[in-house]
Formats: C-alpha cells, sequence, structure tokens
C-alpha cells in the first residue's frame, strides 16, 4: 500500500470514530442533538489540519471528504443517523466537509510553490469553530436578537464568531503559513469581519459553504498582496 492509500484509511478511521462518538453520546449519555451536531461540525473542520500532512498528492486528500459529503446526505435525505439531525430541514452538516472538499481541491498543492492549502485550513477554522461557537453562544448567552429573512441571530453570537475566527484563523496563518504574528493578525481580523458577515445573512445552514469560501477567498486575496 502507498503512504496515500494508508492516509485513506487513517481518514476514513477517524470519521468513523468521529460519527459513533456523537453517535454514542446521543444514544447513552443523553447528549442532545445540538451538542453532538457541534462535535462532529469541528471534528470535520478540524480534520483539514492533518489531510494537508498525511497526504503527497491533493486528489487523494479529499476523498475521504468527498465519501464523507455522500454519507451526510444519506443521513440528512433518509435520517441515518441522529445524532447530525436538527429541527427543520437544513443541509448544514453535509455542506461542511464538501466546503473542505471544495478548499482544499482548489488551494492545497503539496511540496508546489503555488500550495495555499494553509487558507484553506483558515476558511474552515471560521466555520467549524467560528460558526460553533456563535450558535453555542448565541443560544445560551444571547439576549441582543436580530432577524435576517425570519431566522433569528443574535450580537453575541455574531461577536462570539469574529473574535473565535480572529484566533483560529491567526494561528493558521501563523504556524502553517509561516505568516509574522502583526500580519496575521490584521489579515485574521478583517476575514473573520466577512466571515461573520456572511454567517449573520446566512440562512438554512448554508453558512458552511458561504462563510468557508468567502473567509477563504479574502484570506487569499489579503496573503497574496501582502507577500
Amino acid at each position: 500500500m502507498t503512504g496515500n492509500q494508508i492516509s485513506i484509511g487513517l481518514s476514513c478511521i477517524y470519521f468513523l470514530i468521529l460519527i459513533a462518538s456523537s453517535e454514542f453520546a446521543l444514544k447513552h449519555f443523553g447528549t442532545r442533538t445540538e451538542h453532538t451536531r457541534t462535535i462532529v461540525h469541528i471534528g470535520v473542520g478540524m480534520w483539514s489540519i492533518p489531510t494537508i500532512y498525511l497526504y503527497s498528492e491533493w486528489q487523494w486528500g479529499i476523498i475521504p471528504l468527498v465519501v464523507v459529503t455522500i454519507i451526510f446526505y444519506l443521513s440528512f435525505r433518509y435520517e441515518l443517523f441522529a445524532s447530525l439531525q436538527e429541527d427543520g430541514s437544513s443541509p448544514g452538516t453535509v455542506l461542511l466537509p464538501l466546503a473542505s472538499a471544495i478548499l482544499l481541491g482548489l488551494f492545497w498543492r503539496p511540496g508546489s510553490n503555488e500550495d495555499y492549502g494553509f487558507i484553506a485550513v483558515g476558511g474552515l477554522m471560521a466555520v467549524s469553530w467560528g460558526d460553533a461557537m456563535a450558535t453555542i453562544i448565541g443560544r445560551r448567552y444571547g439576549t441582543r436578537r436580530y432577524l435576517v429573512s425570519g431566522h433569528p441571530r443574535t450580537m453575541e453570537g455574531t461577536l462570539s464568531m469574529f473574535f473565535v475566527s480572529s484566533v483560529t484563523i491567526a494561528l493558521v496563518l501563523v504556524f502553517m503559513g509561516s505568516t509574522d504574528w502583526h500580519q496575521s493578525i490584521g489579515i485574521a481580523m478583517i476575514a473573520a469581519t466577512v466571515a461573520a458577515s456572511v454567517e449573520s445573512v446566512s440562512i438554512y445552514g448554508t453558512d458552511n459553504l458561504t462563510v468557508a469560501l468567502a473567509t477563504t477567498a479574502t484570506l487569499y486575496t489579503l496573503v497574496r498582496i501582502s507577500g
């Protein structure tokens, strides 16, 4: 077996454990679905980091993400995994692995001078961590509410997304993109502003895709300009 094939095996094991853990938590610990979905949400986004280092070719690296997208779609369509479902019909869980596959496919080129895989990771951190914290903080502590096409949002949730996205993006730029701290913080805050703004107007779970695309495009533009 080649290194890429072994990496696919590791990726599949990771996602199987992630889904199994969320199902186990739901059925045996009574964990609410909003929390199990958050665990899976963050877990899918975080896998973009080891993906960058596990594979020598991007085509191999996105295969597990495409498979997970299909599995999550089937679960969304036929309610296969209760821990991934939510009230109302929303493709949000499906769109995150899809966004991961798209962004890594577009920007990640291992061994190339045009490798901007860390940019894709930065955009995915805004979704996985930023959006997750926006949901958690907004639902628990949100008091300043506003509506977007009839969908409730809170200022606390939006500000949480901005802050968490800023921190996670800056860390990615420094440790994966070798960008200095001052520049990373400035770029991260601009990208986080875009992320929070797009999230606030994205409805029906589309933010998992729209935020990822908009944030990554912003990061790519700013990194190229600053470089």
